[in-house]
């Protein structure tokens, strides 16, 4: 496998000179370039413990107690949030690609998409991140401003949002900004500090729950398996963005990392952490109105732990917006802008800032989440599973200087650029989920006759992957045979 330098891999020649990887407090040189074998400094554990320490946050929390606004049955919302989180088995598989490939996703996607035509979905990705960073930012936002009015700010207006804002995007820029050594080693302390307050949240509150709550008007008929499948749609939007930078986090593993060392500690982290959040959610909004995320926790608990929850809620926040700027970053230096990974970071932040007080001070909060989330499931699952699928093929060998060279000399170029193959089954794969999303922006023909079942968050990948296997599967394992390459374990 080459390590050749390249023009095209922004900040990659100091850090490879240097060996080892930046110290923690360093900012990383790495952008969307290879990471040499010198360099991969992480561990499996480590690995574990940061996808534990991203879903460490509110959202999850928001999707639980969404599935009950919805209008399911407890015991329909939990169900929902497991299926919906199910696709975080996915996640942990994709992550593999990381220390196989030592590339982000935005950068081996070239493969079967080319050097041009991957910009697009570059583009994509940073849009959904910067429509993430806005909804983590409101959810800390909306925290630290009840945290004002227990300090005695009650009417903080204004000054209290912006205030608030730049408190909470300003400590994940930080974080971001330095990069991945110390975006690692920050996470397992968000993700035992969030858990904890969680566990303190529900031992205070399961006591009232009502094991036996149903909504006012339950679902008639088989309208109850529709709502529980478009629940579990909007809170598998969670895992579907995670599948577009799934190996960005794991790509500073060593290259011979085992799946058995990566699957369950990916899936354990990410997943468990998602799943205890949602079911949390679910309790809770069986006793409370969760319309407010935070207040409305507060008639449930003592004044003291209602502070610790508000510094969790800060905490969460901070803990996933670090790792989507950091990925937000490189989404931009793939999509052709010629800056370092560090100031792509600060720009995006500058755009990221301007986006939550946008919300804070024109749009609803709840429209906008539900609306965004419904959308990112047609773009992000099709988009995955065709460079999923292309790696498999591929054993996710690639050629370190061809994925990196932007002209007709790379073995990746297709067609001006573009290799169509993959680009039609993307476009299949979008086609499936604008077939069958359940959204108030586009309630689609087959969810309407499916009594509004949303099955934009799996049917797609269906597609999209199948497509694409029938589409370039023989002229994948054609260059693969070519390159002499085997499996790796």
């Amino acid at each position: 496998m080459s390590t050749t330098a390249h023009p095209d891999r922004p900040g990659a020649d100091a850090a490879e000179r240097t060996g080892g990887g930046p110290a923690s407090g360093a900012v990383e040189q790495h952008g969307y370039d290879f990471i040499p074998e010198s360099e991969r400094y992480m561990t499996p554990r480590q690995l574990g413990f940061f996808w534990a320490g991203i879903n460490s946050y509110q959202f999850f929390f928001v999707l639980g107690a969404g599935a009950i606004a919805l209008g399911l049955s407890l015991v329909q919302a939990l169900v929902a949030v497991v299926v919906g989180n199910a696709l975080f088995g996915l996640v942990a598989y994709s992550s593999i690609a990381g220390p196989r490939a030592g590339l982000p996703a935005l950068t081996l996607s070239r493969a079967p998409f080319g050097v041009f035509g991957n910009r697009v979905n570059a583009l994509f990705t940073w849009a959904m991140s910067l429509g993430f960073k806005t909804v983590n930012g409101l959810l800390g936002v909306f925290a630290v401003l009840a945290l004002f009015g227990r300090l005695g700010w009650h009417h903080s207006g204004a000054p209290g949002k912006v205030l608030a804002t730049l408190l909470v995007l300003g400590a994940a820029i930080v974080i971001a900004v330095t990069g991945h050594r110390l975006l690692v080693k920050v996470q397992p302390y968000f993700a035992v500090a969030v858990a904890v307050v969680f566990a303190l949240l529900l031992c205070f509150t399961i006591g009232g729950v009502d094991w036996n709550w149903q909504p006012p008007h339950p679902a008639s008929g088989g309208h109850w398996l529709a709502l529980i499948v478009s629940a579990a749609a909007l809170i598998a939007s969670g895992s579907l963005s995670y599948l577009v930078v799934s190996p960005d986090y794991a790509r500073y593993l060593p290259s011979d990392t085992p799946v058995r060392k990566v699957f369950p500690r990916v899936l354990g982290g990410g997943a468990g952490m998602a799943v205890y959040l949602g079911i949390a959610g679910v309790l809770i909004a069986t006793r409370t109105d969760l319309t407010d995320p935070v207040a409305g926790v507060r008639p449930l608990v003592p004044s003291w732990l209602y502070v610790l929850y508000i510094a969790a809620c800060f905490l969460g926040s901070i803990s996933n917006n670090a790792s989507v700027f950091y990925s937000s970053g490189l989404a931009i230096q793939a999509v052709g802008i010629p800056l370092k990974r560090w100031l792509a970071t600060a720009l995006d932040a500058t755009l990221a800032l301007a986006a939550v007080l946008l919300i804070l001070f024109v749009y609803d909060f709840e429209t906008a989440l539900n609306e965004f989330l419904s959308l990112v499931n047609v773009w992000a699952g099709p988009f995955a599973a065709v460079w999923i699928v292309d790696g498999i093929l591929r054993r996710w060998h690639y050629d370190q200087h061809d994925i990196h060279t932007s002209d007709r000399s790379s073995r990746y170029w297709g067609i001006g650029g573009i290799n169509v193959q993959g680009l039609i089954a993307l476009a299949c794969g979008m086609a499936t989920g604008l077939l069958t999303i359940n959204s108030p922006l586009l309630p689609s023909w087959l969810s309407g006759r499916l009594g509004g079942a949303d099955l934009s968050w799996f049917l797609p990948i269906v597609v999209s992957g199948a497509a694409y296997l029938l589409l370039a599967g023989r002229r994948v394992r054609g260059e693969r045979e070519r390159d002499g390459l085997v499996s790796r374990p």
